[in-house]
């Protein structure tokens, strides 16, 4: 093991080295500084939101705030998740091939019609919830939850733009502004109204709203500046035809990521609906803020290297024609993943020794019954995020389908080993389940990295 630690240091130094050499010093530090920055600042300001609404809300209404994100996320990350990651890989391919003016047209279009299709669906199904489901004291807030996740989608889409493109100081402020100002204003509601979830996530709407409007114009200052230094000699004949195939290109990229997308939310939410269903809102709350304290360090430190690294390693791929290039683009997702389990390790040293005096430090007394778990759910969120780095070799490979069979696989695990142990051991169940679902997910995406790397 200790071997294993070694190799991956010394690579990561040469993958340092070498990024510095083909790049000038003062950009390479540029670009990792706001890295940096905009991941801690993302998960600072997610802690500080926690610490906020922990004090405003009872445990119950945190817990159904929590279930109300997991709502959230379902469309806004996994929804709109899949055709992002496809329109972010192709930003890099299409300005290899000088087609950034159509690759902006294409996924301005795209964009709209992900955003008519959720429209569509969360109507659909905020009619069907309120038709069937015994909990109609929920609809107010599943249909806040359903309308912030399409802005929080639309955000992420135009944000995956700018990180592909690597402008990391306008990535980093607008991801810090998100996850400030959302609990900044669910809070300042709350303080003038009641202490209710529902009036949470309609400030996380107000918060949304304001940063889609930047993110807009930003954009469209994107797009204006690619429009101006485009070539107009192309006929527009032929920039229709190369549209219609960087859509279709996009498109079938992505489709993987809306199946494996909505079986890894299953993963991600089991915890939280598992003991609603079992054990109520209450348990629901104190368990979401130790879950939150694991994984935001962890999604701090995969988001820092990934976002800082990938767009390195998938540009000087590029098209992957040239073998030189694609072999140093896998050489820097190795470093990656090395400095990633180094991470992990400490991260769950430092969670056993302090649990208690650090949930406590992000909420109050309320909360810090479930904090003992805090080590071991570090240890299977890490498992799943230790996928997640390393479903880069196979992204990198243009090969998103080979994740499809571990992320339902896995999901599935979660789900069945969640509601099992909920039920019959309670909230550290729940952990246990986590972790087995974590393993499988883990030791599958890591085989694909390596077979991707033999061929």
């Amino acid at each position: 093991m200790s071997n294993l630690v070694l190799s991956s240091v010394r690579t990561y130094k040469e993958i340092l080295q070498n990024t510095v050499s083909s790049v000038s010093l003062r950009k390479a530090w540029h670009e990792a500084f706001w890295v940096f920055v905009g991941q801690a600042g993302t998960a600072i300001g997610g802690l500080i939101g926690v610490k906020l609404l922990t004090h405003v809300l009872i445990p119950a209404e945190y817990g159904k705030l929590a279930l109300a994100n997991t709502i959230v996320a379902l469309i806004g990350t996994n929804l709109f998740g899949p055709i992002g990651q496809g329109i972010g890989r192709y930003w890099s391919i299409c300005s290899d091939r000088g087609d950034l003016d159509v690759f902006y047209k294409v996924s301005s279009y795209l964009s709209r019609i992900v955003s008519l299709c959720a429209l569509l669906m969360c109507g659909v199904g905020l009619l069907l919830f309120i038709g069937v489901s015994h909990w109609t004291n929920w609809t107010i807030l599943v249909g806040l939850a359903l309308v912030v996740g399409i802005v929080l989608g639309n955000i992420s889409i135009k944000v995956g733009v700018f990180t592909a493109a690597r402008q990391r100081r306008r990535t980093a402020l607008l991801n810090i502004s998100n996850n400030f100002l959302r609990p900044l204003m669910a809070v300042i509601l709350i303080v003038l109204t009641i202490r209710k979830a529902e009036v949470a996530l309609g400030g996380h709407l107000v918060a949304a709203l304001i940063i889609l409007f930047a993110v807009e114009m930003l954009y469209l200052k994107n797009v204006s500046e690619v429009s101006l230094s485009g070539s107009n000699s192309t006929r527009l004949s032929l920039k229709i035809a190369i549209s219609e195939g960087v859509s279709k290109e996009i498109l079938t990229y992505s489709w993987p990521f809306l199946v494996w997308g909505i079986f890894s939310w299953v993963h991600m939410s089991c915890a939280r609906w598992s003991l609603q269903v079992f054990h109520g809102s209450a348990v629901v709350g104190a368990f979401a803020v130790v879950s939150i304290l694991a994984m935001y360090p962890l999604s701090f430190g995969s988001g820092f290297l990934t976002t800082l690294l990938t767009p390195i390693a998938f540009q000087r791929a590029g098209a992957l024609k040239d073998s030189e290039s694609i072999s140093f683009a896998y050489k820097i997702l190795i470093g990656m993943t090395g400095v990633y389990i180094l991470g992990l390790v400490g991260l769950i040293g430092l969670f056993s020794g302090f649990h208690n005096s650090l949930v406590m430090f992000i909420s109050d007394a309320r909360y810090v019954k479930y904090s003992y778990l805090l080590p071991w759910l570090t240890l299977a969120w890490g498992l799943f995020y230790f996928g997640q780095v390393t479903s880069s070799f196979g992204l990198l490979a243009n090969r998103p389908h080979s994740y499809i069979a571990p992320k339902i696989t896995s999901a599935i695990v979660a789900g069945v080993a969640t509601f099992y142990l909920s039920y019959k051991v309670g909230p550290a169940g729940v952990v246990a389940g986590l972790g087995l679902a974590g393993f499988v997910y883990a030791l599958w995406c890591c085989v694909i990295a390596l077979r991707v790397l033999k061929m």
